[in-house]
C-alpha cells in the first residue's frame, strides 16, 4: 500500500522514510553481500522494520507444527528488482524481507 497510515496501522516502522515507496538506483542490483544490503537498509531507514521482523519469529500454535509449518513471521520490506545480478543473495538472509522480480 502507498498510504502511510495503513502501513503504520499494520505495525510497520516507516518513520524514517521520506516517501513510502523508496526508489533506489540500479547499482544496488549488483550487491552480492548481505553486509552491503544491511548498510543500504540502514541508510534508507528500513532497518528498524527488519529488526522487528527478526524478533517476530514464533512457533505456530496448533497442528500446523505437525504439518511442517512451524515458524510464523511478520512481513517486512519488499525489494523489487529488474535484473538479478546477485541481489537475491544479498537480501535472502534478512528475515521478513521479500524479493520480487519486476
Amino acid at each position: 500500500s502507498a498510504l502511510p497510515a495503513l502501513l503504520m496501522a499494520r505495525g510497520h516502522k516507516i518513520d524514517k522514510f521520506a516517501e513510502v515507496r523508496c526508489v533506489i538506483e540500479a547499482g544496488v542490483e549488483s550487491f552480492t553481500k548481505t553486509k552491503q544490503a544491511l548498510t543500504l537498509m540502514k541508510a534508507i531507514g528500513g532497518y528498524d522494520d527488519v529488526e522487528k521482523d527478526k524478533e517476530s519469529k514464533k512457533i505456530r500454535t496448533g497442528f500446523g507444527k505437525i504439518r511442517n509449518r512451524r515458524p510464523t513471521m511478520r512481513k517486512g520490506p519488499l525489494v523489487i528488482y529488474k535484473e538479478d545480478n546477485c541481489i537475491t543473495k544479498a537480501f535472502r538472509n534478512h528475515p521478513g524481507v521479500t524479493q520480487q522480480n519486476e
